[in-house]
């Protein structure tokens, strides 16, 4: 018997079809999918069909989790209404999977209102409005948690008092609400609404309703209501803040529960910044030093970790001496046992904060944060060393040559001796360390950095090894950068070399990038210009890379024409014809069509110069090429 025919591919139900055969339905009750009608209707009015009715819940979940794009176009068009009642229906649906992702669309379905061509009934935007709410007191979490998020930007499209008093009264409602976890919910609300609703509506609105939260007998809402209030704050007007927040902020850095002090720890910078400078310094010196010694390892933690932003924001002037002693603390804390100790989080912190802190108290109080530097640099923890390679030329930024080279480049020399990971982040910013440096200190590392240009990272050469190639890979952007600071001398004996030796990495991915620096370091070579009588390290590169095109490897012969194109953006035409074009032009007959095709991609962009357009050996060339047997490359031409 033959098989049956497959279903049409142009068929935009035979997914549904074929699947409702593995669907146990009692034929009376169901809708199959091939009983849709389909014919004459929108976009939107199928999948609002499919989203109602559908019994393949993989079909009815794919068209529910489109149906915000779906509502969008169809609001950009302008041609039809909102379907608030469909949402509605959705929001109250069995499936807790269909009410998450409707949650997760409120954002969509706002803009999608936001966007409309025609300005819909205020009922519409209250309706989706109360849509959010209900869902925010599901007893799903992430159907919470998506819903919290989206009334903030559904909130955003009401205008009317009305309106605006309605979403005042539902978060009323939440803030009062018996159940625990609706209340958390509500201070979370609180807090994204504040910038939407202004400083006004926050201080006679939202401030009272979060300062009740803040004294509950419940500690998740006391939490919820401290990681609030710098929120709302940031709303507020300063004074503001000071007469209403800061009291109850006091309140809870005092709070029986340590995770409600962790709550405020972790907020005081935000609060603080919300605040006069005077207010701001007095609230750091009530607050954070008891939070600094507190009982709980937890809180001093989270004190101590947020130390750093917390000196940024204050300044060089306000950071007293006590508060830099306990950031110096900081750094110094003792890993724990494994990746995840205590210490080595502290560590990762100071480490990540430590140019901010630099740059808030200047090289005038570098000496108080010198030895915190040094301890992070060396610290056990790689990402810890990481780091601070990755800082390494910002912090010499602040510091002025003096100090970088006093007391940076001993930790520099190390970080070039560590592991790949660390040695990746001073690398990658290269060129802006020596910016920084003195000439001489720029030359005496360079001989740290050709042994990275290695792929046996300085051991025995051995053909092929790849090594690290990524470290050479970011090494080799750096060269042209690195040419223009060292100077002639340092080029040749540097420079240039790795720059060659990097020409012949056997990774790809170096070479490719070498190709493109290399004119650029030969130039600088030159002082700027290509030398006359032509001798020395630069003519030397030249030979080199000339050899380049008799290579039996065809990848040597295709980065040589990759070489040509890019000295003749960098050399005088002068030099390249005389040098390059002869052997260049006799690629045309090359073996390998990959060179051919690139030989004619570089003498298409050497033409639109005025310099190279007149040559007969390249027009020859490129009249060879466009009709050569290999289409990619005639194509090319």
């Amino acid at each position: 018997m033959s098989a049956p025919d497959p279903p049409s591919v142009s068929d935009p139900l035979s997914f549904a079809n074929e699947s409702e055969k593995f669907v146990d339905e009692d034929a009376a009750t169901t809708t199959a999918a091939s009983e849709f009608a389909t014919e004459g209707l929108t976009e939107l009015e199928l999948c609002a069909q499919y989203c109602r009715g559908c019994v393949v819940s993989v079909q009815r979940h794919f068209h529910v989790r489109s149906l915000g794009e779906v509502c969008r176009r169809a609001m950009r068009a302008g041609e039809e209404t909102f379907p608030l009642d469909l949402v509605e229906d959705l929001a109250q649906d069995d499936d807790g999977d269909v009410r998450q992702m409707v949650a997760e669309q409120l954002g969509v379905l706002a803009q999608a209102l936001s966007e409309t061509h025609t300005r819909q009934e205020d009922d519409v935007y209250t309706g989706l409005l109360c849509v959010a709410f209900l869902l925010v007191e599901d007893d799903v979490d992430g159907v919470v948690s998506a819903a919290e998020t989206a009334v903030a930007t559904v909130a955003a499209l009401l205008t009317g008092d009305d309106a605006r008093e309605t979403l005042l009264a539902q978060i009323a409602n939440l803030a009062q609400c018996e159940e625990e976890e609706i209340r958390v919910s509500g201070a979370n609300i609180i807090g994204s609404l504040a910038c939407t609703l202004g400083p006004d509506v926050s201080l006679t609105a939202l401030a009272p309703l979060l300062i009740t939260l803040s004294l509950d007998d419940q500690f998740q809402i006391r939490v919820a209501a401290a990681r609030a209030l710098a929120i709302v704050g940031a709303a507020m007007r300063n004074e503001d803040v000071e007469a209403s927040l800061v009291p109850v902020f006091r309140q809870l850095a005092r709070d029986d529960v340590w995770s409600v002090r962790v709550a405020v720890a972790n907020t005081l910078t935000s609060m603080a910044t919300c605040l006069t400078h005077g207010a701001f310094h007095e609230l750091v010196e009530n607050v954070f030093e008891p939070l600094a010694n507190d009982v709980s390892y937890q809180v001093r933690f989270a004190a101590l970790e947020n130390l750093g932003p917390l000196i940024s924001a204050l300044g060089g002037e306000r950071t007293s001496a006590a508060l830099v002693d306990h950031f110096v603390s900081a750094a110094r804390a003792e890993s724990g046992k494994g990746a995840g100790g205590s210490g080595d989080g502290l560590q990762l912190s100071c480490a990540f904060n430590l140019p901010g802190v630099a740059l808030a108290l200047g090289r005038e109080r570098w000496g108080e944060i010198r030895e915190a530097h040094a301890t992070l640099a060396d610290s056990v923890q790689w990402r810890v060393r990481r780091t601070v390679s990755c800082s390494l030329h910002e912090v010499a930024k602040i510091l002025g040559p003096e100090l970088t080279e006093a007391d940076l480049c001993s930790i520099f020399d190390d970080t070039l001796r560590d592991t790949d990971e660390v040695r990746e982040g001073a690398v990658s910013h290269l060129s802006d360390f020596f910016t920084e440096l003195p000439r001489h200190a720029i030359v005496a590392r360079l001989p740290l950095i050709t042994q990275i240009g290695d792929p046996d990272d300085g051991g025995p050469p051995k053909h092929g090894v790849v090594g690290n190639w990524r470290l050479r890979q970011t090494l080799a952007a750096q060269l042209a950068a690195v040419s223009r600071i060292c100077g002639k001398r340092a080029n040749e004996d540097f420079v240039l070399p790795l720059a060659l030796r990097l020409l012949r990495d056997p990774a790809h991915a170096v070479r490719a990038i070498a190709v493109g620096c290399l004119g650029s370091v030969l130039l600088e070579t030159c002082g700027g210009c290509f030398p006359t009588p032509r001798a020395g390290a630069a003519q030397d590169a030249v030979e080199s890379v000339k050899r380049m095109a008799m290579n039996p490897g065809w990848a040597e012969r295709q980065a040589f024409v990759t070489m040509c194109g890019a000295f003749a953006c960098v050399l005088d035409p002068s030099v390249v014809i005389a040098e390059l074009v002869p052997l260049l032009v006799m690629t045309a007959t090359d073996a390998v069509p990959n060179v051919r095709r690139e030989l004619a991609s570089v003498i298409a962009t050497l033409r639109t110069n005025r310099a190279y357009a007149t040559l007969p050996d390249l027009r020859d060339a490129a009249a060879r090429l466009k009709n050569d047997v290999d289409r990619d490359v005639a194509q090319t031409a």
